[in-house]
């Protein structure tokens, strides 16, 4: 079975960058989605231009719900507040999306890391905001464009996905943080897969250090460095190579098939 174990939130602040970097070291995380709008980003892109990350697979974390958009914000008023920043989940998802709006932030995120040379093999959305019928078929749109997968979240999702085309792994789990950011989980998680006799699994994961600009940006800071401590536990790999677990990218599953 493949197995992509992908961190999110790769370019958030730095002390995020640096836990990311430290668990693809360890060995585990085969995979980083790259957040394109927040302080620790233009620090990640220049980290995977120089080659810094070799072998890891590059995503996108597109995102709609923190910081500024890359888009002029009076050219997607529905994903913008007075301010030009980007209105927060909830706000967004009760409101009036417009699906052109939503695809030509998408672009512009996507090109942004693109204009760095770095290859680019799935996108995923911050705050799992492709959940929204309007936002998930604007990232149909863009991925098709560019020849990516896509992170499913759910069966449906995966069937959307498939139905148009869009490569995305056999399973994903989602529910790998906070109080089941455990070593006994995450090999429950992988165990579950292989029973069902997958081609592959994706695992998100969101490991980084603590630092101050996290701890003004988001709610989950502390909770990273536990996920960390478990993705550098050498008995994890360990186990994974007993169980003869591929570790690998989105860009495996391109060349592959699901």
């Amino acid at each position: 079975m493949l197995l992509i174990v992908n961190a999110d939130d790769f370019g958030y602040t730095p002390g995020v960058n640096a836990g990311i970097t430290r668990a693809i070291a360890c060995g585990l995380v085969t995979s980083v989605s790259v957040l394109p709008n927040q302080p620790g980003t233009a620090e990640a892109l220049a980290m995977l231009r120089r080659g810094a990350l070799p072998g890891v697979g590059v995503g996108v974390h597109l995102c709609l719900t923190k910081g500024r958009p890359l888009s002029p914000p009076e050219e997607i008023p529905s994903l913008t507040d007075k301010s030009g920043n980007f209105k927060g989940r909830r706000a967004l998802l009760s409101g009036e999306l417009s699906g052109e709006e939503v695809a030509r932030e998408f672009f512009a995120q996507v090109e942004l890391v693109r204009s760095y040379g770095i290859p680019l093999d799935h996108l995923d959305t911050h705050h799992h905001i492709h959940t929204h019928p309007v936002v998930l078929a604007a990232l149909v749109k863009v991925a098709k464009s560019y020849g990516l997968a896509v992170r499913h979240l759910t069966p449906a999702m995966r069937a959307i996905l498939e139905a148009a085309g869009v490569k995305t792994t056999a399973a994903f789990c989602g529910d790998w943080f906070a109080a089941e950011a455990t070593l006994e989980a995450f090999t429950v998680f992988v165990a579950n897969a292989l029973r069902r006799g997958l081609f592959s699994l994706e695992i998100m994961t969101h490991p980084g250090y603590a630092d101050r600009e996290l701890a003004r940006l988001s709610g989950y800071v502390a909770e990273r460095e536990g996920e960390l401590g478990v993705l550098c536990d050498p008995e994890l790999k360990e186990w994974l190579r007993a169980m003869t677990v591929r570790l690998g990218t989105y860009a495996d599953l391109l060349r592959e098939g699901a």
